[in-house]
């Protein structure tokens, strides 16, 4: 039914629930599965000082995340493809399922700060609203285990 599942991520404890069910879905339907980290930039050119060097160490640990996720899969034998952007959230992710035949997204509904969590929330109520794929939310207090039964 799926043949490339999206998985977007920031590290999160509910996007690391969302990488387990994406990988479960990608192995019980034998699809690609694509892991993307987005390093949030609103500009082209940042003019504060720092923002540059903050914005190379968030690509750092989007590379650390997306190779943890990478393991996981390697370990329950699904193909994966990373990817590390730095944009929009919600438009790489949209452009993102666009430019690579995504048929299902699998996002968590919160994120990792108070900041993250407002954002990836709107982010997440944005992809189910705009992304040309279905989209599977993940709760972060639903477990896996929870929806095995």
């Amino acid at each position: 039914m799926y043949d490339r599942i999206l998985l977007p991520t920031d590290g999160s404890d509910t996007a690391d629930l969302a990488a387990e069910r994406a990988i479960d879905m990608a192995d019980r339907h034998d699809a690609v599965l694509h892991v993307l980290y987005v390093a949030e930039r609103t500009r082209d050119e940042p003019t504060q000082t720092g923002l540059e060097e903050k914005l190379t160490d968030e690509l750092d640990t989007g590379e650390d995340v997306v190779e943890a996720v990478d393991a996981e899969a390697a370990t329950a034998g699904v193909e994966t493809e990373v990817t590390v952007e730095s944009g929009v959230p919600r438009t790489v992710i949209e452009e993102y399922t666009d430019d690579h035949g995504i048929e299902l997204i699998v996002i968590g509904s919160t994120g990792a700060s108070d900041v993250t969590e407002k954002l990836l929330g709107t982010v997440s109520k944005y992809v189910v609203n705009e992304a040309p794929a279905d989209v599977f939310i993940v709760r972060p207090d639903v477990l896996l285990s929870d929806i095995d039964g």
